[in-house]
Parts: structure tokens; sequence; C-alpha cells
């Protein structure tokens, strides 16, 4: 049986993935619906205030008037003072007494959003980082220093921002992560747990190789061998 080669040009756009040296060793494919997707600026608003009232805690709190700290012995006469009735001075109508429907501690600030919104988010803050040359792939595994300086040269090295940058690993690097802790410019995710609003507040964001998913299947492969009889 003859075999024939069919190949197949990959239309995805590729990028090349640095050492951190700042060399290139490697070129990667990134898949069109998260790198080249239509950018959508409200789902993307929308995720990053989903996403901010998901981490706000509830801390706002006072003291009710069986809380507020004071006496509860009778001020005064119940009769016969010309004043009102009184049975405590920790009485909301007293001076340091409770507060009346103030806030508690437990209001809920959790808001949801669809996943197929959110993926639409995420994919539009991806490509405009994309669009705009502030996407970074460097190969996690070709640093093998634990100095934050030495980190710090390795930013340089790659052309990262002074100021705001986000690092999405795949997978736990005990020695990035060390390096990293000191870095008030460096903020470390992972890529299970990477929000819309990290990415659009980052001024680079630096992917871990291991982090994009491989784009080259049946139906989308760079020089893909197909066998046909």
């Amino acid at each position: 049986m003859a075999k024939t080669l069919e190949t197949k040009e990959c239309t995805c756009s590729k990028v090349g993935v640095l050492d951190f040296s700042g060399k290139k060793v490697d070129e990667i494919c990134l898949p069109e619906e998260l790198f080249n997707a239509e950018i959508d600026e409200y789902l993307v608003a929308l995720a990053i205030r989903v996403d901010r009232a998901n981490r706000r805690v509830s801390t706002a709190k006072v003291l009710d008037r069986s809380e507020v700290h004071g006496s509860n012995k009778k001020p005064y006469a119940q009769k016969h003072t010309g004043r009102a009735r009184a049975g405590t001075t920790n009485s909301p109508i007293w001076r340091h007494g409770g507060v009346v429907h103030g806030p508690d501690g437990k209001r809920n600030y959790k808001l949801k959003m669809n996943k197929k919104d959110h993926f639409i988010a995420l994919a539009s803050a991806l490509t405009d980082k994309v669009k705009n040359d502030k996407l970074i792939v460097v190969d996690e595994k070709t640093f093998t220093g634990t100095k934050t300086k030495e980190f710090v040269q390795c930013l340089k090295n790659i052309n990262a921002d002074e100021k705001k940058n986000l690092v999405v690993l795949y997978e736990p690097e005990e020695n990035l992560l060390r390096a990293s802790l000191n870095i008030p410019s460096i903020k470390v995710v992972f890529a299970d747990n990477t929000s819309v609003y990290d990415i659009v507040n980052a001024n680079k964001v630096i992917l871990a190789k291991g982090v994009i998913p491989c784009c080259c299947d049946d139906d989308c492969c760079c020089e893909c061998e197909k066998e046909s009889n």
C-alpha cells in the first residue's frame, strides 16, 4: 500500500519561547480561540467586576445595643423626673450607645458569571495582550537559581515590565516561586487560578510554556502527516 503525506498549513499564530537568558529556544502555536479572538470589552469589564467583588471581604461592622460597652443599670427613676423613660444607657438614642441598622460584617458581596461569557472575557484579555506585544512565553525549566537578584536579572533579559508582571505557571516551580517572593512587581499564579482582572492589570503577562494548550490535532496541525491508502 502506498503512503502519501498530506501537509496542512497551520493558520495559528506562532510565538517564540524564550529561556531566562533571553534567547529563543523554541516556537509554539497559540490557539486561535484564546489568543486571536474577537475582543468583547463589555464581558471583560463584567468579569473584572465579578472578580473584584468576589475578592471583597465584609469587614465593616458596628456595635449594636447588646455589644456596646456600657452599664445595664437604669440611669434614673421611671417616673417623676420629667424625662423620657430609659432602661439603659446602651440604647441607640443615647450618646455612646449602640448603632441601629449598621453593617454587621455578614454582607455577601459574591457575584456569579456565566462560564461561556467568562471564557470570552478571558480570551479577549489574552488577545489584547498578544496584539499589543505584551505576552511573553518562557521555558520555566531554564530558571535554576534561587536568589531574588538572579530572577530580577532574568526579568530584564526577557524584557519584562519593571512595575507589573503576571507570571502564569502550569505546575509549581520551587526555585522560581522562592526567588519571586520578595519582588513587588511580580504576581505568580497557576493556570487554573488565573483571573481576567490579573491579566488586564498586568503590564506584561509571562506564560510558562506548559500553560499553552497544544492546538495541533486532526483538524489543525503544523505540518500534520496523514496516511491514506
